[in-house]
């Protein structure tokens, strides 16, 4: 279970600045595409991991980062960088890409 506050993981800033003053079906649309996307390359770079596929983790971690940073998910971002050695490290990253997600659907429906 990940434990991290929500002001951790979402900047707010970044959030309100993308997402603010947007109609709610923009939001919804944006929203699961970003769940989307986190999703596949979360995937991604643990089975490029897993396979010590050195060039796929590289392309994962970058699109993985670009989302992250576009979406202001910030302790995701920083967690794209870590070493995923180890199964619990790998599991600590989806359950932080799911808090992630979590917090920005909550940061967003602030906003509304």
């Amino acid at each position: 279970m990940f434990s991290d506050a929500p002001a951790q993981l979402v900047d707010s800033q970044a959030v309100d600045a993308l997402f603010g003053g947007m109609d709610s079906d923009t939001c919804d649309l944006l929203l699961d595409a970003a769940a989307a996307d986190t999703t596949e390359w979360t995937e991604r770079l643990a089975l490029a991991w897993q396979q010590g596929n050195a060039e796929e983790q590289s392309r994962a971690r970058h699109s993985l980062k670009g989302i992250c940073g576009n979406f202001g998910m910030t302790l995701l971002f920083d967690r794209c960088a870590g070493t995923l050695a180890a199964d619990e490290a790998l599991q600590d990253l989806r359950d932080c890409r799911d808090a992630s997600l979590a917090a920005l659907r909550a940061a967003v429906s602030g906003l509304q």
